[in-house]
């Protein structure tokens, strides 16, 4: 069982979609040969669907995956690891990961997507960001958060080059980051949903958790009296092609 799976349920109900920008940067998905690894419960998977691809899902986690299936009848799912995969040479035109390139083995992951790929063929990642800086009750937040993990989340992480993970051996060609930016607004019990699915908060100790949940929320109810956050947000999307 991975992290995620634990966290499943919060994960389907709090995890937002992307924006519609990002897969119009992605062109015409009609009948491409699309495999989305760290597919989880399937949130950019339903996105990608809708645009037309012939996907293959593949995660590590069974619970999470399960859900993704279930959202999707139908859906190609594999249960596996992304970097190690069971699938022939050159058996995909695009490869998508939605917040899970990082997660993937950094010794094998950019010779196995480059391996099912076809010629020409694209990997496409990217990661969604809260970008409310300046607002006092993000700096509040921020703050409360890197106190709670001791530093070991911090704001400067939103700003990892990842295209320089996958350029790192010349077996891709990466364009320059794109960001979209969109506005999110949740209310705030779903805004905190999310917030325990991530893998950081699910590593930690019941006890700091609530502690931790506790604090924040303050913050959020003081900031958004009427319930719901507006917080701006930004995906960040790097396009490779391989050589």
């Amino acid at each position: 069982m991975t992290i995620f799976d634990a966290v499943a349920e919060e994960y389907d109900a709090g995890r937002p979609s992307y924006p519609d920008a990002l897969y119009d940067a992605l062109g015409p998905l009609d009948a491409k040969r699309v495999l989305e690894l760290g597919a989880g419960t399937g949130v950019a998977t339903r996105q990608l669907l809708g645009r037309g691809a012939s996907l293959v899902a593949v995660d590590a986690g069974s619970v999470v995956l399960a859900r993704a299936v279930a959202r999707s009848p139908g859906l190609v799912a594999l249960v596996g690891d992304g970097a190690r995969l069971p699938l022939r040479d050159a058996s995909a035109d695009l490869v998508c990961c939605a917040q899970s390139w990082h997660w993937l083995d950094p010794n094998a992951r950019v010779a196995e997507t480059h391996r099912v790929l076809g010629g020409g063929g694209r990997l496409a990642a990217w990661w969604s960001q809260t970008r409310a800086d300046g607002e006092a009750w993000f700096d509040d937040y921020c703050a409360a958060v890197e106190a709670a993990t001791d530093g070991g989340v911090r704001r400067e992480q939103r700003d990892t080059d990842w295209g320089a993970t996958i350029a790192v051996d010349g077996r891709f060609d990466v364009g320059d980051r794109i960001d979209v930016p969109w506005m999110r607004v949740v209310p705030i019990a779903l805004w905190l949903t999310d917030l325990s699915s991530h893998s950081w908060v699910a590593a930690m100790d019941p006890s700091p958790r609530a502690a931790l949940f506790d604090r924040l929320r303050a913050i959020l109810e003081s900031a958004f009296p009427d319930g719901d956050v507006r917080a701006p947000h930004a995906t960040s999307l790097w396009i490779a092609t391989k050589n």
